[in-house]
């Protein structure tokens, strides 16, 4: 009985020191897998490399809707407000008589880079000039461009003015040598 304990008693105090024992081998193997990590995390930190690198440049498309008021050959001008508008000669609808038609084809171009979306162009009477355009019996203007239009660069789009005085009678004698102006707008718009 006594040898059973004096192996119980070695065992039992051989167990702390295998503990000790694991745990240093534990410690060392993780040690060992450490330096492998860095070892690698070296190499590839070590491997060639290769750059693909790209350059832009940026440009704003131009606007520029033209008008002309010529036959041929067209000869374009800028008119961006109602004080540089072209003038429809003043012969073009002078001394109408009563139920006379009169038509003249005015010109629009694309100069620019880009569509241009041409809203439909708006004839606007004169507020201080306007005695042809009034009540009871106008003359009326109407514009054969009656919706919206696209022009592509170097485009043009041709329309027709049409002047047409109503069947005027002796009772509407105010008609008689009175005048009226007005402006025709396009508006051209490039993106959305």
């Amino acid at each position: 009985m006594a040898s059973s304990n004096t192996t119980h008693d070695v065992i039992a105090q051989d167990a702390p020191e295998r503990k000790k024992r694991k745990r240093a081998a534990v410690i060392k193997f993780g040690l060992v897998g450490a330096a492998l990590v860095g070892i690698g995390a070296a190499a590839t930190s070590a491997a060639w490399t290769d750059d693909a690198w790209f350059s832009a440049t940026a440009s704003g498309a131009t606007i520029e809707l033209e008008g002309s008021l010529d036959s041929t050959p067209l000869n374009w001008n800028v008119a961006d407000d109602s004080a540089t508008a072209l003038v429809i000669p003043a012969a073009t609808f002078a001394e109408l008589v009563p139920g006379e038609t009169r038509d003249y084809i005015i010109h629009v171009r694309n100069n620019g880079s880009a569509d241009i979306s041409v809203a439909a162009p708006v004839w606007t009477p004169s507020t201080t000039d306007a005695a042809l355009f009034a009540a009871p019996a106008p003359v009326t203007v109407t514009l054969s461009q009656t919706a919206a239009f696209t022009l592509e660069p170097g485009d043009v789009g041709d329309i027709t003015v049409t002047v047409a005085a109503p069947s005027w009678t002796n009772a509407q004698s105010q008609y008689q040598d009175a005048t009226g102006a007005g402006t025709i707008r396009f508006t051209g718009t490039v993106g959305s």
